[in-house]
């Protein structure tokens, strides 16, 4: 009996499988889908190229399937543009149709589901969110008046590893300064602000908080939930420590930059000289085009994009000779 029963059990499982291949090749057919590799059911191509997904990985497998290519990973459809021509049509010709980012569920989480810049759908608020953020940080105005602190700022690089004893003989490893120096080049801009040094408390803490945000999400352990969502009540530990992460990182914005200057727009409104990049930001939220989350996230995206915090990031060891 229990031998008829797994026979039919493993009847149904062939059956089940053999049914997904072909419907999957008759839905690939129906939609003209890119060639790639054959999928298995749940799973599509995930068990064959995990989650290791760099660039040399994709080129050998353009080599297979051409220059698209379609990779399903569980619920998600990813293609594969490997060519020049290829990715220009895709993010120039039809940048409108390709303009909005794809949201996982831990970026979910740490834009407040695209309440930021960067993960916000193309269209009339990403637009606004644009034309408010080029005036603070994208004009050659923004540069000459920031050039000589960044100048500043590497010359202090300088002069603080001259003064090292070990840089000259055993060498020093710059990342930490390094660090420091971008740090203080985007806070100056975003809210004319200096850090005091590498042992600065609220430098520590700010890059502590930034490096674990990109830790968690650049990290290849919540994939499986973002690709099958029947496993994603596995991830809720995960989650959890991404919401508390992204709230205790809004706090530290909001205390220790962004509320005072709100507070201070608010008493002087349109009178107040729009000095730094936040000034520019708080203005328009006081004029209606945008709400105080939106504030935030923007000051949450200059953090990721502004900062390093890349583990591979600076890792030269330097000797410096008089």
């Amino acid at each position: 009996m229990d031998l008829l029963l797994l026979e039919k059990a493993l009847l149904g499982l062939f059956a089940a499988v053999t049914l997904a291949i072909v419907m999957s090749k008759l839905r690939g057919k129906h939609f003209k889908l890119p060639p790639g590799p054959l999928p298995v059911p749940v799973f599509g191509n995930w068990l064959q190229v995990g989650d290791d997904l760099n660039h040399r990985n994709l080129t050998a497998l353009a080599k297979r399937f051409g220059d698209i290519l379609l990779l399903r990973m569980g619920v998600r459809n990813l293609v594969v543009v490997s060519n020049p021509e290829l990715a220009r049509e895709v993010l120039h010709a039809q940048g409108v149709e390709f303009g909005s980012r794809t949201r996982n569920v831990v970026f979910d989480i740490f834009t407040g589901k695209g309440q930021d810049m960067v993960f916000t759908v193309y269209g009339d608020h990403w637009r606004k969110m644009r034309r408010i953020m080029t005036v603070p940080f994208f004009t050659n105005k923004v540069v000459q008046q920031n050039r000589q602190g960044w100048e500043e700022e590497a010359r202090q690089v300088v002069e603080d590893v001259k003064r090292d004893p070990q840089a000259a003989t055993q060498g020093v490893v710059l990342r930490r300064r390094l660090q420091l120096m971008m740090y203080n080049n985007m806070y100056r801009i975003m809210f004319n602000y200096r850090f005091q040094g590498m042992d600065d408390p609220l430098f520590n803490k700010l890059k502590a908080a930034n490096g674990e945000r990109s830790r968690l999400a650049q990290s290849f352990e919540y994939n499986y939930g973002d690709f099958i969502p029947i496993l994603r009540p596995f991830l809720r530990g995960y989650l959890k420590k991404c919401q508390e992460l992204k709230d205790g990182r809004l706090k530290l914005f909001d205390d220790h930059f962004v509320a005072a200057k709100k507070k201070t727009m608010d008493q002087l409104g349109s009178k107040m000289e729009l000095k730094c990049a936040i000034d520019h930001i708080l203005d328009a939220e006081r004029r209606g085009e945008i709400n105080y989350d939106n504030v935030l996230y923007i000051v949450e995206n200059i953090n990721v994009a502004g900062t390093p915090h890349t583990p591979h990031f600076f890792l030269h060891k330097t000797v410096v000779h008089e």
